[in-house]
């Protein structure tokens, strides 16, 4: 047997085995407080099998909250709320560790209205993101910061935890004063690796006091802050200052991680990304064979399934392996696991809607999970059947349709889905078929699964006639939606649409889509993406023909700048250097006038007089989708999905449960 399901010593706690959730944030509290929404959350992984599950970062200072509806450990209410959610996870046998933690320069100092302040920072470095210059901690501000983290912790103890973790990684307060690059003392807390360590050692040592016996006491370090040019914690840095904490024995396990603000596509990498499964696996490795106190190493990256988490146990290189946005697709992965119900779990495709919504200041959810943050009403035990279940018929195999079908299906229906294409999926099929895009095809698979165990059937290549759908006690109609292209945008409001659109060499995104899968040269060897909000798309099929169908690519947006969505999902540091590569020019803040010849007139937004030419053998228009109508059915049906109104995947998706639960 692996020795992934093994269990493990962790200073005082005792784990069952080797697969955790680490913590991450939710921003689901309540008055700066865990809520109830956050104990159902964790109960239902706990209840999936997850042996350890760490709480998202917890404040341990009024100058380190970060979130807007981020939680506060130094609040005295913060005990009952803990308790809550360990009582909830002991009671499948799980452990629950508390994540502490300081903003430092990353976030806002006028955040919260009633508490405008400035940020602190070891030094007055701005972070890339927020671009507020901090203040550099005083030796008193460095003290309320050290009470603040024993406070927490003293709160978890009493509380009932089994843990707390400290968070000295991501470029976060403690992160920053580890590093070389956003350290630049010259007292006692900088200027040499072993001083920039003081303040964790700090914190350890009082921590280890406090609760010392009670709860399992460790640390989250970045191995590597992938800065530019080698700046910055580096795997040596990293090597060393582990050297210096191991020394301390203050530490019962490292949960080692790496990137931070600076480098977010590393500490959550999108769909998009190079890096390998698993590929913090060998650094986690030498930093288990450099430890002499015995601790044990916990290991996040980009670990998606079982058979990945058993070779990183299994090679000795860590103790215990994170697999997080994995168990936020599916609660039940590790359950299915042992049940070898591995065919059954929904796997993770990294679409990052889960980050995107963070970095929003929402509550975080998923695209394929429209239980994570709705446990109460829609986790595991929540659906019952139909209590007079009938035939159903659904027009449409997008991912609207299959969710509604699966769900539906669950609940004792009799379900067929007719799907015109010869491939089901939708958009999902389309996204699929672009570079880094393909793990959209998993989140078909697991879609179909579902449809396969509770029997609902699957027709493709055709329409259903009217009498097929009146044999139905209900028709349920999710046929999508496709790009226009008549040209319309708001940004020229008093136009239906762009001089010329019906030009021979203008197609929709969908089209270009299709075209370029199967043959990236049949678009030509000049291509204009115009793109209005569509960004991986436009990113998608700009790659491919650049790269494979050798063609020049131009993508010009109206909007102020080009790249946003990518930037929330973190795809854009994957994308960005292969488009440059590509020779991919991209120009924001344009718009097309007028399509004429073989090409378009293209002008400035803030001079519409300044205005030049364009050749294109094809131009895409992505400027904005329309409902596809299903024809004459000769029913009445319900409209779900983008067929409704076009929306973003995660939201028609919980629409197609939704509608299925509510039949």
């Amino acid at each position: 047997m692996t020795a992934l399901w093994t269990p493990l010593e962790i200073g005082p706690m005792r784990v069952k085995h080797r697969v955790m959730v680490s913590g991450h944030a939710l921003l689901y509290g309540v008055d700066g407080l865990l809520s109830r929404r956050h104990v159902d959350y964790y109960r239902e992984r706990a209840a999936g099998g997850a042996a350890l599950i760490v709480t998202e970062q917890q404040a341990a200072h009024p100058s380190g909250a970060n979130y807007l509806q981020g939680c506060r450990g130094y609040d005295p209410r913060a005990v009952a709320a803990y308790r809550k959610a360990a009582d909830a996870v002991h009671e499948h046998g799980s452990k629950l560790m508390v994540q502490v933690f300081c903003g430092g320069a990353q976030g806002s100092g006028t955040m919260y209205i009633d508490d405008w302040r400035p940020l602190w920072a070891p030094s007055p470095i701005a972070s890339t993101q927020f671009h507020e210059q901090p203040a550099e901690m005083t030796r008193e501000d460095i003290e309320a910061v050290v009470a603040g983290f024993v406070l927490t912790a003293r709160h978890a103890a009493e509380a009932g935890c089994d843990g707390v973790e400290i968070h000295a990684a991501h470029s976060q307060l403690l992160g920053a004063f580890l590093s070389p690059a956003f350290n630049h003392r010259r007292d006692d807390y900088g200027g040499t690796g072993r001083a920039r360590c003081r303040i964790v050692l700090e914190i350890g040592e009082r921590v280890r006091a406090a609760v010392g016996g009670k709860l399992a006491i460790g640390l989250r370090l970045s191995v590597e802050e992938r800065l530019a040019n080698g700046a910055g914690i580096t795997e040596d840095e990293f090597l060393r200052q582990l050297e210096v904490f191991d020394a301390s024995g203050l530490f019962d396990f490292y949960d080692l991680s790496a990137g931070g603000y600076f480098a977010k596509h590393v500490s959550v990498t999108p769909m998009t990304s190079d890096l390998p499964h698993g590929f913090l696996a060998p650094a986690a490795g030498r930093a288990r064979a450099a430890l002499k106190s015995g601790a044990k190493v916990f290991v996040v990256g980009r670990i998606l399934d079982i058979a990945t988490a058993a070779r990183i146990v299994d090679s000795g290189a860590a103790d215990m392996v994170a697999m997080t946005r994995a168990q936020i697709a599916d609660p039940q992965l590790v359950r299915k696991a042992r049940e070898n119900r591995e065919q059954d779990v929904v796997r993770c495709v990294g679409a990052n809607v889960c980050i995107r919504r963070l970095g929003e200041n929402n509550h975080v959810a998923c695209a394929i999970n429209p239980a994570v943050g709705r446990e109460a009403k829609l986790g595991e035990g929540t659906l019952k059947p139909a209590a007079r279940p009938g035939s159903v018929g659904v027009v449409g195999a997008g991912p609207a349709g299959l969710r509604f079908a699966g769900i539906a299906a669950a609940r004792g229906f009799d379900v067929t889905v007719f799907e015109s294409a010869a491939e089901p999926g939708g958009r999902l099929r389309s996204l699929a078929t672009l570079p880094g895009r393909q793990r959209w095809g998993q989140a078909i698979r697991d879609l179909l699964r579902a449809m396969e165990v509770h029997r609902a059937r699957l027709q493709l290549s055709g329409k259903p006639s009217p009498e097929t759908l009146r044999a139905f006690d209900l028709t349920v109609v999710a046929t999508g939606a496709k790009f226009d292209v008549t040209g319309y945008s708001a940004y020229r409001p008093e136009r239906e649409g762009i001089p010329g659109v019906d030009a021979p060499h203008v197609i929709g995104m969908d089209a270009a889509i299709e075209r370029a899968a199967r043959d990236p040269a049949s678009l030509g060897r000049r291509v204009l993406i115009v793109d209005d909000g569509f960004e991986e798309l436009a990113a998608g099929l700009a790659e491919r023909l650049a790269t494979q169908g050798a063609a020049r690519v131009s993508i010009v947006s109206p909007r102020p700048w080009w790249g946003e969505a990518l930037y929330r999902t973190y795809d854009i540091a994957h994308v960005m250097p292969r488009l440059r590569v590509a020779g991919v020019e991209i120009q924001p803040q344009v718009f097309v006038e007028k399509i004429e010849g073989a090409g378009a007139t293209l002008y400035d937004i803030w001079n519409p007089k300044a205005r030049r030419g364009i050749e294109a053998d094809t131009m895409v228009l992505a400027l904005g989708r329309s409902p596809v109508e299903p024809g004459e059915l000769g029913v009445r049906a319900e409209r779900i999905g983008d067929c409704l109104a076009p929306r973003s995947i995660e939201a028609v998706i919980y629409e197609g449960e939704e509608r299925a639960r509510a039949l």
